[in-house]
């Protein structure tokens, strides 16, 4: 099959729609976009700003593109406030209205980095109530690569924090530029019994601030901070 280079084309396109700030998009094998992360302004709604998305790509682009791997971080309406993600609710209204809004979440507690035979080893360290977590992943030292190790290292921890009652996946990770600040944008998946019969999709955006393996942690951890919070409830002793 003939490989048809998408890129670069499908940015320009994405920054053309008002609400969009900043997009990165990964290509596969072939040429085609294996994922879009958009950060976008306040306002729109980001489940139908998805679908708009797939149906210009495809218009544009003339190839086929699922919207599972579009995922989208909208920014706070304070530009000087960090981005928030749009997260669904949790499966049932019983179970969100069980989350406490004072207890505690997962607290971030850095980021380490080594770097063997050119692959780039990230441990994250999380707590909780004083209880530690970590977790560890490990990508080639190029690219994205750090990124993407600091993001699933995060998500492993998170899942630990929970005893693994939570299936916590990386889809994606990338860099954006927008307010004249580098943003590192994350998604993930959640499964598990208290989310229902299909994985959560969630979304997470931190400025880099120079350090992208740490803004790749705490992106991630915003991305799932608040469905393991709920779940911290949970499996939580006593």
């Amino acid at each position: 099959m003939e490989k048809i280079r998408t890129k670069e084309a499908a940015e320009a396109t994405l920054r053309e729609l008002p609400s969009v700030i900043g997009a990165f998009v990964r290509e596969d094998i072939y040429g085609h976009p294996r994922e879009v992360h958009l950060l976008v302004a306040a306002g729109p709604n980001v489940r139908h700003l998805a679908r708009d998305v797939r149906e210009l790509l495809e218009e544009r682009l003339q190839v086929p593109v699922d919207q599972r791997i579009i995922s989208i971080a909208q920014v706070a309406r304070d530009p000087r406030e960090t981005p928030v993600e749009e997260v669904p609710e949790l499966a049932t209204p019983a179970a969100a209205e069980d989350v406490d809004a004072n207890d505690p979440r997962l607290v971030f507690g850095g980021t380490e980095c080594m770097v063997r035979d050119a692959r780039v080893v990230v441990r994250v360290r999380l707590t909780w109530h004083g209880e530690e977590f970590l977790g560890e992943a490990s990508e080639l030292d190029a690219g994205m690569g750090r990124v993407r190790a600091a993001a699933t290292a995060a998500l492993r921890a998170a899942a630990a924090a929970v005893r693994d009652s939570l299936r916590l996946e990386l889809q994606g990770a990338s860099s954006v530029r927008a307010f004249e600040r580098d943003y590192v944008l994350v998604s993930a998946l959640a499964a598990g019994p208290a989310l229902g019969r299909r994985p959560l999709p969630l979304v997470g955006a931190q400025p880099a601030e120079g350090d992208e393996p740490t803004a790749a942690a705490l992106a991630a951890l915003q991305a799932v901070n608040r469905v393991v919070s709920y779940q911290l409830k949970v499996v939580a002793p006593g």
